[in-house]
């Protein structure tokens, strides 16, 4: 049996996923989940930071501006759920946002009048942005704003912002432009539209995680399992089977049955009476390995092309299994140990048959 190896797909994969993680973190401030988004807030920067590392062997003209919108769209996003809460200046946001948002306009632009560009992104501008996730991190933990890292890290922010109007972060290619493969609609099935259907009911369930409402959530994990069933269904009956497919089912997949389990597990030891200090924090650490496993199992799964069976246990189980074991109503402190199971089963070798 042959495997192919695709290695340089797996970034846009992982950068879209924290897109999604951004915006988790913001529902979750917004319901004063505050320990819920510090933790997604800190694996999304990790990611971030070990994404740019291991990626630079693998050069593309689109995943920097992903990865660019997927760092923006973190600290952005954070910055003005903090400035509605009350917690930030609104003047702090307006600079953080209006900074990127020139980036944007100007990057908009230059794309317009030539699509043949790449975006390298500056020195100050990743030194500033790694301040500002920093500067945010302090009012989320204790709602108090440390004003020098503030300081820096909006200092840097202008400086970078006069140093990018200086020398455009977007340069000029002689080469055809790769962008011109990725045009949305051209890529998008009729299937796809399912995996979409996944992945929103992948995020009401986080919605309803972080509000309490564990009935919901859970019978949204069980109807993101029918979509993704259906999805893959659909794209073989109508020969729709292609790559960008393949790479939207495992980030749907990662969402729903990876980020959407963990914050369902994570919130349900929060919210129950009786749980120990200590079983809380390794509740935290078995949610952790957990995630990384799932993302683990869609670096695995995109990189290979195994016909017929899967290497591990199937993501899409634990849409299954969570809700199960919570309508089956198992003791909340053995929830640690079953995340545990189902991480170490998927980032295994054993093989899974591929229903028909």
């Amino acid at each position: 049996m042959r495997l192919r190896i695709k290695g340089e797909k797996l970034f846009f994969a992982v950068t879209w996923l924290r897109c999604i993680l951004a915006v988790i973190i913001a529902i979750s401030l917004l319901f004063d989940r505050r320990s819920i988004a510090v933790f997604i807030f800190i694996l999304t920067a990790l990611v971030g930071f070990l994404e740019k590392f291991v990626s630079r062997k693998y050069p593309s003209q689109l995943r920097p501006i992903i990865d660019f919108f997927a760092d923006k769209l973190l600290v952005n996003l954070t910055a003005i759920i903090l400035t509605i809460k009350g917690i930030t200046p609104i003047w702090v946001a307006l600079i953080i946002v209006g900074r990127d948002m020139l980036t944007i306009t100007c990057g908009i632009i230059l794309f317009y009048r030539d699509l043949r560009r790449e975006f390298k992104p500056t020195v100050l501008g990743k030194v500033s942005y790694f301040f500002q996730l920093m500067a945010l991190l302090a009012p989320m933990i204790s709602l108090q704003i440390d004003w020098y890292v503030m300081s820096a890290a909006l200092v840097l922010t202008i400086a970078s912002g006069v140093y990018a109007l200086r020398k455009s972060e977007f340069r000029l290619m002689r080469r055809k432009a790769e962008l011109d493969e990725f045009r949305i609609f051209s890529l998008l099935k009729f299937a796809d539209l399912f995996t979409l259907m996944n992945v929103a009911l992948g995020l009401a369930s986080i919605v309803f995680s972080i509000n309490n409402s564990f009935n919901y959530a859970a019978i949204l994990l069980l109807a993101s399992v029918v979509f993704d069933y259906l999805d893959g269904k659909i794209a073989k009956s109508l020969q729709q089977q292609n790559v960008f497919g393949k790479e939207l089912d495992s980030l749907a997949d990662t969402v729903s049955f990876g980020v959407a389990p963990a914050i369902f597990g994570f919130s349900l030891m929060q919210f129950a009476s009786g749980i120990k200090q200590f079983q809380v924090t390794f509740g935290i650490v078995s949610f952790t390995i957990f995630l990384f496993c799932g993302i683990l199992r869609l670096a695995r799964y995109n990189i290979m092309e195994l016909k017929g069976a899967f290497q591990g246990m199937p993501i899409t189980l634990n849409g299954i299994i969570i809700p199960l074991a919570y309508f089956l109503n198992t003791p909340i402190q053995l929830y640690p140990y079953i995340y545990l199971i189902l991480g170490i089963l998927m980032v295994s070798s054993f093989r899974v048959k591929k229903l028909a």
